[in-house]
């Protein structure tokens, strides 16, 4: 039997920036929301719609109940100035098996690095623009990456979550979700080509013949559950 028919999946990766600057709503709203809809694999880029990034932003409220909290992790993109509120929000994120990708000021990444850099390993962007004054950075090279321009690390993130659902559509064994997974990937990917001009041409043709094959193996199974229908009925009359 086709295995086509199950229910919707929802993309599990969300991006978090701890940045005291970037933090506050007002600050680098055309940045915040380029990223967070190139981000969103359910919708077109920024430049092409309108979006209010500090809808998404995360103050540190002692009054927000645990339903507020809940739903910020159905949000593609999450702002902190507060390292304890962002520790706590990568936490559950993972409890909820979402994977966070944590872009993190120089300043911040000094004391924040050593309670995260395990635990995010390879999903970590320190982002400053004066990289000679973060050489703390040496010590944590294994675990992150360094960035001091805007569309090199908004690049990089998005085709490390390319990256990611790429992964996921190797481990799932329902097809359709690989499709959509794959699909997901493919898009991250060009988006990134965009920001970046970096040509990933290796993934983008495993991502196209993975398509291409899985396509058609679900077209080869649904018309088997076709014909097995036809002979079911047959039987029946």
């Amino acid at each position: 039997m086709t295995t086509s028919s199950v229910a919707e999946i929802k993309p599990s990766h969300v991006i978090i920036w701890l940045d005291k600057n970037m933090g506050v709503s007002q600050n680098n709203r055309t940045s915040k929301k380029d990223l967070a809809s190139n981000a969103n694999v359910d919708c077109i880029p920024s430049n092409e719609r309108s979006y209010d990034i500090n809808n998404l932003i995360r103050f540190d409220d002692p009054n927000m109940n645990d339903e507020q909290w809940n739903s910020l992790i159905q949000n593609v993109l999450q702002m902190f100035t507060d390292e304890e509120s962002c520790i706590k929000f990568i936490d559950d994120n993972l409890i909820a098996n979402k994977q966070p990708f944590l872009i993190v000021s120089g300043q911040m990444g000094v004391t924040f690095m050593p309670r995260i850099h395990t635990k995010l390993s390879g999903y970590i962007y320190v982002f400053c623009g004066q990289r000679h004054l973060h050489e703390w950075t040496d010590e944590y090279l294994k675990h992150i990456e360094v960035y001091d321009d805007e569309s090199g690390v908004f690049a990089k993130v998005l085709a490390d979550i390319g990256i990611y659902h790429f992964r996921k559509s190797e481990e799932t064994l329902n097809k359709t979700n690989a499709i959509k997974y794959l699909e997901w990937a493919r898009r991250l990917f060009m988006r990134a080509i965009q920001l970046d001009h970096i040509k990933r041409t290796d993934y983008l043709n495993m991502i196209d013949k993975a398509l291409t094959e899985l396509k058609a193996s679900q077209l080869n199974d649904d018309n088997d559950d076709q014909a097995e229908k036809i002979g079911h009925d047959a039987d029946e009359g």
